[in-house]
């Protein structure tokens, strides 16, 4: 099994549930690729009714089946759809016909109830927040209790019949090889001189507001575009999003802008709240083109002993697994039925009262010790820097607290103006004298 996103995760559980012997590994840390540069939205399926209906069903199913089983990984929002315009107010028709065609559960709601005291139309929906962090190491850690092999630090430099060789030069075996690297799936094909199916990295910047504006996820009443959801994320809400055809992971301060007043429209209660950081991810698509007008639904292909992912979504990761699981029993002629529908994820929190280590994130120490990822730097899954202070106070927790800070600045550097200067130069002084590195 490569690759430690959401998907690999879950796949590595899913075939670990059903008696097989599992080899995962993950080059970098998990969930540090497109599964945590999301905005954390589990998906009611209500953004892709219109223009992809198969892919709204299958998030409706997906929204219900995660709610039971990783409920500590989610936070039930619910979310609305509102109407600034009567363009947007005339889509609510589609967009109500659609879902409910596609199973997608929604109710007309009184305007007066939205967010947006401007809003002419409302309509509610079950999207919910996700914390993908929390979510892919329950996957792994259950995996790996489960009798998994979970290796960190590990990538793969080429992919050979029966076995793989690493970037250290150690070859491992396997009897079905599942390639699950997202945008990279087709480099690290061709790269072994197999064929790569069609994925095309996109990508898209999100904006981090310093504190959390609202307590539903707001989506703009028209078809996917720039700035028109907001998403609720522990202390904070999240802006997304953009769509280019790159792989690029660093924002611009031209996406900054768009975003930002877009989404002011969407809700004017952001109208003068400071944005900390931008960040963003590389979604992996299948097919060529605009990003906007391709599907977000996945494909598995089989060859003789690989099994290649491509595509899919945070909150369809568990049915992507599901069917890549399939496709290797197959492939092995063994038998064994998916159990992850109704199987719970394992609680891998300490418990509510951890040691806090950063007041403005109410962050500490969150995640249990698990030997799979002992040597890992644990800050980003205890959100150690992802509130306010972004860094500056709890980058002392951290095992390279200049590493850290430095990092944390190259999402600070794109939302910098005239409001939060001051902040942003404490920021860099922070970087520039390692305060990270004391009390």
């Amino acid at each position: 099994m490569i690759g430690g996103g959401i998907t690999g995760a879950g796949i590595a559980r899913d075939l670990v549930l059903r008696g097989l012997s599992v080899t995962l590994l993950e080059r970098d840390m998990p969930a540090v690729g497109a599964t945590g540069r999301c905005h954390g939205l589990l998906h009611s399926g209500a953004r892709y009714a219109v223009k992809d209906p198969k892919s709204a069903a299958e998030c409706s199913s997906e929204n219900r089946i995660l709610k039971h089983i990783a409920s500590h990984c989610i936070e039930e929002t619910d979310g609305v759809f509102l109407a600034i315009t009567e363009e947007d107010a005339n889509y609510g028709d589609r967009l109500l016909v659609s879902c409910r065609s596609a199973g997608v559960p929604v109710t007309e709601a009184s305007a007066d109830e939205s967010p947006n005291p401007y809003a002419i139309r409302c309509i509610r929906t079950s999207d919910a927040a996700v914390d993908p962090f929390l979510l892919t190491l329950s996957n792994l850690y259950d995996a790996y209790r489960k009798g998994g092999n979970i290796l960190i630090g590990h990538g793969v430099k080429s992919i050979c019949d029966g076995y793989v060789i690493t970037c250290e030069g150690r070859t491992i075996k396997g009897d079905v090889i599942v390639n699950a690297t997202g945008f990279e799936c087709p480099t690290l094909l061709h790269r072994s001189g197999r064929n790569a199916p069609p994925v095309q990295p996109d990508h898209g910047t999100l904006l981090v507001t310093e504190r959390r504006v609202c307590d539903l996820v707001v989506n703009r009443m028209r078809m996917p575009s720039d700035g028109d959801i907001v998403v609720p994320g522990h202390t904070t809400s999240l802006i997304g999003t953009t769509s280019e055809r790159s792989d690029s992971t660093i924002p611009t301060r031209d996406e900054y802008r768009r975003l930002i007043c877009e989404a002011v429209s969407l809700l004017p209660s952001l109208k003068g709240v400071r944005i900390i950081r931008a960040f963003a991810g590389v979604r992996p698509l299948i097919g060529s083109g605009d990003g906007r007008s391709l599907p977000r639904d996945y494909r598995i292909f089989e060859e003789k002993g690989l099994i290649t992912v491509a595509g899919g979504k945070l909150t369809t990761y568990r049915q992507v697994a599901e069917g890549a699981s399939d496709a290797v029993m197959r492939l092995l002629g063994e038998r064994g039925s998916c159990r992850t529908k109704n199987e719970m994820l394992p609680d891998i929190r300490r418990g509510e009262r951890g040691d806090i280590e950063c007041r403005c994130e109410s962050s500490g120490r969150r995640i249990i010790d698990m030997e799979f990822m002992k040597g890992v730097d644990m800050g980003r899954y205890n959100r150690l820097g992802f509130g306010a202070c972004q860094g500056m106070r709890c980058a002392k927790f951290t095992t390279l607290p200049e590493a850290f800070l430095q990092e944390r600045w190259k999402g600070i550097k794109p939302v910098v103006d005239e409001g939060q200067m001051q902040q942003a130069y404490v920021a860099w002084a922070a970087i520039r004298t390692r305060m990270g590195n004391h009390r």
